[in-house]
């Protein structure tokens, strides 16, 4: 079975519940735009086109409906079988996935936890944070 898309994963959209727009690359600033162009230094269309983007919640955020979302999006993937990576975005979605939060920290060698792209998460902010993101995804293969 060919390998899918990497899934990049989110909390939830305050633009609105369409998953078309989970994490998406506008407006400038937002969580999606600052993902593409602040971390994997891409273009907004070839990000739209290289990766999976999903939200746990369609509605502010609930742990028990984004537990239950990790679990249907871990079934659906089959990753038993695909290979496929998820990033995990934000302590929120780690745990949802039950997973511990460590940013730049790679799981059962397909999930990847980097810290919420949104721009309030600290760590960010220390020196060389977006190269240490990328080279986690490269070498789990997210990113050439």
């Amino acid at each position: 079975m060919d390998c899918m898309k990497p899934l990049f994963v989110g909390e939830s959209n305050p633009y609105g519940a369409d998953p078309e727009f989970a994490l998406y690359p506008s407006p400038r600033g937002c969580s999606g735009d600052r993902l593409c162009r602040l971390v994997l230094r891409m273009d907004p269309d070839a990000y739209l086109d290289s990766y999976e983007r999903a939200n746990l919640c369609a509605e502010p955020w609930s742990t028990p409906g984004a537990r239950a979302a990790a679990r249907r999006i871990f079934l659906a993937r089959d990753y038993l079988r695909d290979g496929s990576q998820v990033v995990m975005l934000g302590a929120n979605v780690t745990n949802a996935f039950g997973f511990n939060f460590a940013p730049f920290v790679v799981y059962a060698e397909r999930f990847v936890c980097l810290p919420h792209p949104s721009g309030l998460s600290r760590a960010w902010h220390e020196h060389g944070a977006f190269d240490k993101a990328r080279g986690v995804l490269r070498r789990v293969g997210v990113v050439q």
